[in-house]
C-alpha cells in the first residue's frame, strides 16, 4: 500500500551488496559510536566511576545524579534505536508479541562479555563477543532438537556461573567444583 513501513521492510533487509543486512550495518556504527563515547569521553569515565563505586565517585566532585540520569537517558535512547529495526525485523509492533525473556538474554551477554554485575567494568566488544556465544549455544540447542526450556536454562546456567565468577572470581568456580581431598 506504499506506507513507510513497506518501504523500511523492503530497504532495510536488502542490506548493502545484497548480503550485508542493513540491520548489521547498523550495529557495528552504534558500537563504534559507544565505544568512542564510554572509552574515549569524559562522560564515560563518569558512568563507569559512577558503576564502580557512586559514593567515592560523588565525593570527588562529580555530580553522580546527573551522571546516573544522563546514562539512563542514553539506554532509553538505545532501546528505541534497537526497537525500529527489530519492528521491521519482525513485521509487528504489538507488545505482548516480543520482548519475552530479552532482559534475560541481555544480562546473560554482557556477563557473557565480560561486563560486572556490580557495575563499572565492561567493554562493547566484549558483549558484542558475549552476545554472539549465545546466540551460537542457543542455535545449538534448537538445532540438536532440545525444547525451548533447556535454552533458557542454559541462560539461567550462564548468568550463575558469571555470577560467581564476578563475585569471587575464577578462582570461586574451582573451589565449587573442586573436591577437597585429606592429607592422611
Amino acid at each position: 500500500d506504499g506506507t513507510l513501513g513497506d518501504v523500511l521492510i523492503s530497504d532495510g533487509q536488502k542490506g548493502i551488496l545484497h548480503s550485508i543486512p542493513m540491520t548489521f550495518v547498523y550495529l557495528i556504527i552504534f558500537a563504534v559510536i559507544t565505544t568512542i563515547i564510554l572509552h574515549r569521553s569524559v562522560l564515560g569515565r563518569y558512568i563507569f566511576a559512577a558503576g564502580r563505586n557512586e559514593l567515592a565517585t560523588k565525593y570527588s566532585g562529580i555530580n553522580t545524579g546527573l551522571v546516573i540520569a544522563i546514562a539512563y537517558l542514553i539506554a532509553g535512547f538505545c532501546t528505541a534505536f534497537s526497537a525500529i529495526p527489530f519492528c521491521i525485523y519482525t513485521g509487528s509492533v504489538q507488545p505482548t508479541s516480543h520482548g519475552a525473556f530479552f532482559e534475560l538474554y541481555a544480562i546473560a551477554a554482557a556477563v557473557l562479555g565480560g561486563c560486572s554485575l556490580r557495575g563499572g567494568e565492561g567493554s562493547i566488544p566484549g558483549i558484542l563477543i558475549g552476545t554472539a556465544i549465545l546466540i551460537v549455544l542457543r542455535n545449538m540447542v534448537n538445532l540438536l532438537g532440545y525444547p525451548t526450556p533447556l535454552s533458557d536454562a542454559i541462560t539461567g546456567g550462564v548468568i550463575f556461573v558469571g555470577v560467581i565468577i564476578d563475585q569471587h572470581g575464577a578462582t570461586g568456580l574451582k573451589k565449587l567444583f573442586k573436591r577437597k581431598v585429606k592429607a592422611g
